[in-house]
């Protein structure tokens, strides 16, 4: 067990510095084509940060571990994404949030995470089609997001986290958005392997293993991201990252795993999580709405329903 744990701990760190490497990469790229942080939020850090729930569920998947493979893409979109991430980077620092974000993207989220709960009551699985439906809209999401930013002020220039991945250009920003790739799928082998043994010997349910260590784990780019541009106050990255990682959780993560492997959902996945999943996408949205800011009150309310989830997942447990 001591061991198992030891490879857990080893697997987060991994995934830990490949998200940090991959994002840096990414990022330095976006800022070589001008674009906005609000867009850069929304695609390029969004999905890199991501990519550890892609590598996790991917490998779950086709490992034939289902319910880890989607309690990680519900659990991190309940927990980490919108509960515990905004609710802590409100708490460092109140969040002004654009309209683009209040009045397109929340939607979107909203209705990704709808279309995801939709597809699953019909079979209680998700196929290799929906699978293709939710690339394809990642696909289009992505394009939407990039001719929108189109329209709107060009963005100012801003001074990069790294400036040496700037400066490097390209023999620099190539082999971190590698190597950071590679560590992602090297520390998601771990954390599956040991997360399901572990589960195995303490008579945990992979649901519970899925949505609580594993999903948060998953996330740890997510919240290092959005606490950082909290600080800076660079708002739009920190609630495009959360946003746009939701909506890439579901099209692309889901997406490729069920393409590889159809997944059968667990009925208190589908029931009890997903709707959890869904109503923290709804109660977004008037927040972000109503004065376009998260403000500390709010986001202590987001990080109490979190810790709130969490101690219900015990209690089930325990019982």
């Amino acid at each position: 067990m001591l061991v198992d744990l030891g490879l857990l701990a080893l697997g987060l760190v991994i995934l830990w510095f490949g998200g940090e490497v991959l994002v840096a990469g990414a990022a330095a790229l976006a800022r070589r084509v001008g674009v906005s942080s609000l867009l850069v939020g929304l695609t390029v850090v969004a999905f890199g940060t991501s990519a550890p729930e892609v590598a996790v569920s991917v490998l779950a998947g086709a490992k034939g571990a289902d319910s880890i493979a989607i309690g990680n893409v519900v659990g991190s979109n309940i927990n980490a994404n919108i509960l515990l991430i905004l609710g802590l980077a409100a708490l460092v620092r109140p969040l002004q949030v654009s309209r683009e974000i209040a009045h397109t993207d929340g939607p979107i989220m909203v209705g990704v995470c709808a279309a995801f709960i939709l597809f699953a009551i019909d079979d209680d699985r998700i196929g290799r089609g929906h699978g293709v439906v939710f690339l394809i809209g990642l696909l289009a999401y992505t394009l939407f997001s990039y001719q929108l930013s189109r329209l709107r002020p060009p963005p100012a220039t801003e001074e990069p986290t790294f400036a040496f991945v700037d400066r490097g250009g390209l023999l620099v920003q190539i082999p971190l958005i590698i190597g950071g790739i590679a560590c992602l799928v090297y520390g998601a082998d771990l954390m599956v392997g040991a997360g399901t043994r572990l589960a195995e010997r303490l008579g945990v349910p992979d649901r519970i293993v899925g949505l609580t260590i594993i999903s948060i784990g998953t996330s740890l780019p997510e919240l290092s991201t959005c606490l950082v541009a909290a600080r800076r106050g660079q708002a739009d990255l920190a609630i495009g990252n959360v946003v746009g990682s939701n909506i890439f959780n579901i099209l692309c993560v889901l997406g490729l795993a069920s393409v590889v492997h159809p997944l059968n959902v667990e009925k208190a996945i589908l029931y009890v999580d997903s709707a959890v999943m869904l109503a923290a996408a709804v109660l977004l949205l008037p927040i972000i709405r109503r004065g376009h800011v998260i403000s500390r009150r709010e986001g202590a309310v987001l990080f109490t329903l979190y810790c709130a989830y969490l101690g219900l997942l015990v209690i089930e447990k325990a019982m």
